[in-house]
């Protein structure tokens, strides 16, 4: 019978048994079918040792030897972490049925009987050793994989890190240009400047109490800082009268959210829609008084719903060129006053139950513009 043995006569095999006689005729065999990395020991014993240090592909293991028999030697073995894949096979002059199961069991993956035939050795060697290579050639492409996996893994998070910080770069970018253009509000009158501030902290309280996301927040806090960039084209005369307006002057007056609008609107920035959204409703009333376009009720966004409550409570808690600041409890008395009507029921009431809140950040970002 001829058998085909390929690139198998590289493999290592390591020998074991108490009987010199047995190892020789094994080595021998091996040695004729091309088999050159051969090791033996007729100590059971040193087994352990041998596999750690010889790294055998096959293991030829008789059971009944001094010392330590087959079955303690497969427990040991079994238990390094090189030996997973490690074929064992038992020769022994031991026949009987519990004996073999018993070796099965104990991780042998094969069994011959002595007297052995030299060609089924050989065979069965060869079918050990062609398992064993494909499950080592397995267990390299899959170290390969994952490596790869892991190597397009980081590859992906540092896409994902380099896109999260261009967003956030973007991000910044679109806050400074919203920033500076609401600064021009300065360069005419210092206290619209404070209200901007403010009135954009009082905006993102209120729409993350009535459930928007973070991100959302984030800009309806930016974009609110607009609601008032109208104004640039306010008369001085008229935006810093320290009296009473007149009819005439009311009406340019309230040109401003348009004016804004027109200022904000077609951008493909989303926070700059949301910014001109914002200066173009947080003027209007439910009732339909308001101003620029007398929208009603759910005609009127919802971030104009809540611009027009941080709006009011601003306008009314701090002082003006024409008059000075409300108490806070005649500014609650006035806001409730306009709940329906003026302003959104709903957002109004989560606004006032949160009074302790917003009086805090009132304090604080008050002694923040002061310094």
């Amino acid at each position: 019978m001829i058998v085909e043995l390929g690139d198998l006569t590289d493999a290592k095999i390591l020998i074991v048994d108490d009987q010199r006689t047995n190892v020789v005729l094994l080595e021998k065999i091996l040695k004729t079918w091309g088999f050159e990395e051969v090791t033996s020991t007729i100590d059971p014993r040193e087994t352990t040792a041998l596999v750690t240090s010889f790294e055998p592909d096959i293991l030829l293991l008789d059971l009944q030897m001094p010392h330590v028999d087959g079955f303690e030697v497969m427990g040991s073995v079994r238990e390094l972490p090189q030996t997973a894949t490690m074929p064992i096979l038992v020769l022994t002059a031991d026949a009987t049925v519990a004996s073999k199961r018993k070796a099965l069991a104990s991780g042998a993956n094969d069994f011959l009987v002595k007297p052995f035939d030299a060609t089924e050795v050989i065979l069965r060697i060869k079918n050990l050793l062609q398992t064993r290579f494909l499950q080592l050639k397995l267990q390299s492409h899959n170290e390969l994989l994952e490596d790869r996996v892991k190597e397009r893994t980081a590859e992906l998070w540092s896409s994902v890190t380099r896109l999260e910080q261009a967003e956030n770069l973007l991000k910044l970018s679109q806050e400074e240009t919203v920033r500076r253009l609401s600064i021009a509000a300065e360069f005419r009158d210092d206290e619209t400047a404070k209200h901007i501030v403010r009135m954009s902290h009082y905006c993102s309280f209120l729409a993350e109490r009535a459930g928007f996301d973070y991100a959302t927040t984030r800009d309806i806090r930016v974009a609110s800082q607009m609601h008032d960039v109208g104004k640039i084209a306010t008369p001085d005369a008229i935006l810093l009268k320290p009296t009473s307006l007149t009819d005439e002057e009311r009406l340019i007056m309230q040109r401003h959210p348009e004016d804004g609008w027109r200022i904000l609107h077609g951008s493909e920035s989303p926070v700059l829609q949301l910014a001109a959204e914002i200066a173009y409703t947080h003027h209007e009333r439910l009732d339909g008084t308001g101003y620029p376009r007398r929208l009603r009720g759910d005609d009127i966004p919802l971030v104009g719903r809540i611009a027009a409550i941080a709006d009011v409570f601003d306008a009314l808690s701090t002082h003006r060129v024409y008059r000075r600041a409300f108490p806070l409890p005649e500014v609650w008395r006035m806001m409730r006053e306009g709940r329906g009507t003026h302003l959104d029921p709903d957002l109004l009431d989560v606004f006032l139950d949160a009074m302790d809140d917003v009086i805090e950040m009132k304090n604080a970002h008050e002694d923040e513009l002061a310094s």
